[in-house]
């Protein structure tokens, strides 16, 4: 994104924000670009609301996921998270994400042993956010920030698989 979330929503670049203060500052700034508000407008004028309206729409996501926010924070301070290239992690957590998922495979669509999981899995995903918001907005220690997103990358999608097991299991 060219222009940085953070301004585009006049947001603080700090990764304790919470989604609303997100939504509150997109619909402040949604509200100036709004194509409705420029429906009897010339194309153009129309064409440009619709181009900030999207950009606004992207910061608002872009910020409200944690991992894209805390991507975007290392990326203004010159720290290359490597989501695409760098698939290193500490063993111990390698091994975490073996019994976690040996934990989401055991429960068959049993929905305590998925909500007990989910439960196991927040705290760890709580546990990153904390320790995010540490490290960025109060140490600067956007290298060591690097490692923890990186897990917490992990930790999303995870949920996402178990949310989904989940909802398979409820439906049955």
């Amino acid at each position: 994104m060219a222009q940085n979330a953070f301004t585009l929503l006049s947001l603080p670049a700090v990764f304790a924000l919470s989604e609303d203060k997100v939504e509150e500052a997109w619909r402040r700034a949604i509200a100036l670009v709004h194509p409705d508000k420029f429906a009897s407008r010339p194309a153009a004028e129309r064409r440009v609301a619709e181009q900030w309206a999207g950009r606004i729409n992207e910061a608002r996501d872009a910020l409200i996921d944690p991992v894209s926010r805390a991507t975007l924070l290392l990326q203004n301070a010159g720290v290359d998270v490597g989501r695409e290239t760098d698939t290193r992690m500490p063993g111990d957590f390698l091994m975490q994400q073996m019994m976690w998922r040996e934990a989401l495979e055991d429960a068959d669509g049993d929905t305590d042993k998925i909500e007990r999981l989910t439960t196991e899995v927040q705290a760890s995903r709580d546990e990153l956010i904390a320790q995010l918001t540490r490290l960025i907005d109060v140490e600067h220690d956007f290298d060591g920030a690097r490692s923890q997103v990186r897990r917490l990358m992990f930790i999303e999608k995870l949920l996402k698989e178990i949310h989904r097991a989940g909802s398979t299991a409820a439906a049955l």
